[in-house]
């Protein structure tokens, strides 16, 4: 009797989302360059990609054959629509950023029955266009499950599809493919030099992709849910201080205003000098600063809140694992806690040792994981930057001395 796969798939999902997303490469005219080698590669193998877009493993596993088995964070199995498709498309679900020895065990099980798996290193997808760091455990993975690697480098995703933005835009992006490991490569390298192999192979810039190609981006809302990336103003300092509309932003705080020309490129239209002609180099600006920000005051013993965000709705897990709302509250971030003020309830304080994970999720939503309690802070106003939240805890966590629990993408 032939043992029962993990993971199976559905033939007619699997042909659906083919159609599907082959009417998508089409209309956004994505382009694969994919070596010989790769279009030759008898299965089993593991796929390793940067992480931009939301369609990121239906594009990087389209033009891969036999089907690949991606790994994906069991935040977005919460949407019943998604779980439906996901669960019919063999995805493994992952905790997000927690350790998860399950995951491992998955990936193992798939590989070992012949099949492909496909991970994104970076755990998420990344803000600015630029490959984030990567956890150097993705190199003991491939030693450990001694397969072939094969790297998808998604190019021009992150101008198509920004994390933070909610509507696709029209630019042509493409797909370059890259046979990295053989399997004897993966033989005969140790576990260090298959993570600076694959951090090289992978890393890829957006920006610096864009300034080469000069190509029209074909949307008028440029600049529309920018502040969800970029929180943090430069001329007077505010947070959650952008109000965009179209191809502009502008700080209501300072009136410092933007706009983003066709290209994808900064303008100031204020009067003032231009910070940064790009949101790459914003972004990094911004993540240093905040940490510096948070550092300073954390090492000061500063006792108020170094930042609140009002009228937020709180959500929490019921056994049934469904978000249930608790009403709407003012969220505080302090030096050792955060606190969830109902005003007429009771208040819930969350302690940094405690605390599991805290992420970023898409529009402006926050998902914090707290004695195994999973909770969802969404904002009932445009432009609320959950982002912040992950780049503030995290210095804390690494003031406090608490590194197991450090995302590897934040530079603390």
């Amino acid at each position: 009797m032939p043992q029962k796969k993990v993971y199976p798939t559905n033939l007619f999902i699997r042909f659906l989302v083919f159609i599907v997303f082959s009417i998508f490469i089409w209309r956004h005219k994505v382009k694969k360059q994919m070596p010989k080698e790769v279009k030759q590669l008898k299965t089993p193998y593991l796929v390793l990609a940067n992480h931009v877009g939301f369609w990121d493993p239906f594009l990087a596993g389209h033009f891969l054959k036999p089907f690949t088995h991606f790994v994906s964070s069991d935040a977005v199995f919460r949407n019943p629509l998604l779980r439906f498709f996901l669960t019919r498309l063999g995805t493994i679900p992952k905790k997000k950023n927690m350790r998860d020895s399950q995951v491992i065990r998955d990936i193992v099980a798939v590989i070992k029955q012949g099949e492909n798996v496909g991970i994104f290193p970076e755990a998420v997808r990344n803000w600015s266009g630029v490959t984030s760091p990567m956890d150097s455990s993705i190199g003991k993975l491939i030693k450990m499950l001694k397969v072939p690697v094969v790297v998808p480098v998604l190019k021009g995703m992150h101008i198509l599809n920004p994390r933070w933005a909610y509507n696709l835009r029209s630019y042509p992006m493409c797909i370059e493919y890259k046979l990295v490991f053989t399997k004897e490569q993966v033989k005969n390298l140790n576990s260090e030099e298959l993570y600076k192999g694959i951090v090289k192979a992978m890393y890829h810039d957006d920006v610096a992709f864009q300034k080469k190609r000069m190509i029209k981006i074909k949307s008028n809302k440029r600049a529309e849910h920018i502040g969800h990336a970029l929180y943090l103003c430069p001329k007077c300092k505010a947070i959650d201080s952008f109000q965009a509309k179209g191809n502009d932003f502008r700080c209501s705080a300072c009136n410092y205003a933007i706009h983003i020309d066709p290209f994808g490129f900064f303008s100031s239209t204020s009067n003032d000098k231009l910070y940064f002609e790009n949101e790459r180099d914003w972004f990094d600006w911004e993540e240093k600063e905040l940490i510096e920000t948070i550092r300073l005051k954390y090492r000061a013993n500063y006792k108020e809140a170094l930042f609140i965000d009002r009228a937020m709705e709180v959500f929490k897990n019921n056994a049934q694992g469904k978000l249930i709302s608790m009403g709407i509250a003012d969220v505080y971030l302090f030096c050792d806690r955060i606190e969830i003020d109902f005003k007429e309830k009771d208040l819930l304080i969350f302690n940094f040792n405690d605390l599991q994970t805290i992420n970023p999720q898409t529009k402006e939503r926050l998902e914090i994981f707290y004695n195994n309690d999973a909770y969802r802070i969404a904002g009932t106003r445009p432009g609320v930057s959950a982002l912040k939240w992950e780049v503030a805890v995290n210095t804390i966590w690494k003031e406090r001395g608490l590194k197991a629990k450090l995302v590897p993408y934040i530079r603390v």
